[in-house]
């Protein structure tokens, strides 16, 4: 298991990641502290194609390498979600360049958060996920490019349904595929935990397992509590960056 664990002034976090089940983890991700914020990224590599490994351990690689030549500013969203959108970019540019050979066709999800000035920003491709709990809520801050979303989008199944369907498991977008990268931002309170996860967590834990987590005193406690529950029925890859907010600096619920 590859795990990680880092204080950063207003940001505490943890991670986890193991195969699971599978004989290969094609599950990567990066925790990257920086001096205005904290930096996360998971990538999963597309089941049933070759090299998913690959693909995941380079998209995270390339969108690492490009957040961290970019230059974050404190309060500038639209900066920041350009420099994660353009990390997803390059990173796909890189993968549909090395899909040759056995690695022909590869691909992968990543989805992806800046933490800073009170607020997070994300970018997403794929079905890997960011999920805030607060104060006993459990709410996904993206949006899964998936078969069964476009469904729940149509009014043709409910998000309960999606939960059990039989082909949730089918992206429509990917890096090596058919690209985009979906960006948002979202205020933060002190006191939020954001989960970061590919499916092999996300859609093996409850929403009770989640608040759950949410009360826990750090994010060690948390992110084993997940892993803990994830493993016990999870057939893939299962990782998992779990981020707590603290710091006055960050705006409190009640305001």
């Amino acid at each position: 298991m590859r795990s990680d664990t880092g204080i950063h002034e207003r940001f505490e976090y943890s991670t986890r990641s193991i195969a699971g089940l599978r004989l290969v983890n094609e599950d990567a991700w990066c925790a990257a502290p920086m001096d205005e914020g904290l930096i996360c990224a998971v990538a999963d590599g597309i089941g049933g194609h070759e090299a998913g490994d690959v693909a995941s351990g380079l998209a995270i690689r390339i969108f690492e390498e490009t957040v961290r030549e970019g230059e974050i500013i404190a309060g500038d969203h639209e900066t920041t979600a350009e420099l994660l959108r353009r990390g997803h970019t390059l990173a796909h540019e890189a993968i549909l360049k090395q899909a040759t050979g056995r690695c022909a066709g590869m691909g992968t999800t990543l989805v992806s958060a800046c933490f800073g000035d009170g607020t997070v920003t994300l970018c997403n491709t794929g079905d890997s996920r960011c999920t805030l709990i607060r104060t006993g809520t459990v709410l996904p801050l993206t949006k899964d490019h998936s078969f069964v979303q476009d469904l729940v989008d149509r009014g043709l199944i409910t998000q309960e349904e999606a939960a059990s369907h039989p082909m949730k498991n089918i992206i429509t977008h990917s890096l090596g595929g058919d690209f985009i990268a979906d960006c948002t931002a979202h205020p933060l309170c002190t006191g939020d935990t954001l989960v970061i996860s590919s499916d092999g967590l996300h859609d093996y834990v409850s929403r009770e397992m989640m608040i759950a987590a949410g009360e826990a005193q750090n994010t060690e406690d948390a992110a084993r509590l997940l892993m803990d529950e994830a493993a016990k029925t999870s057939t893939d890859n299962i990782t998992l960056i779990v981020v707590m907010v603290h710091g006055e600096a960050i705006l409190r619920e009640d305001k």
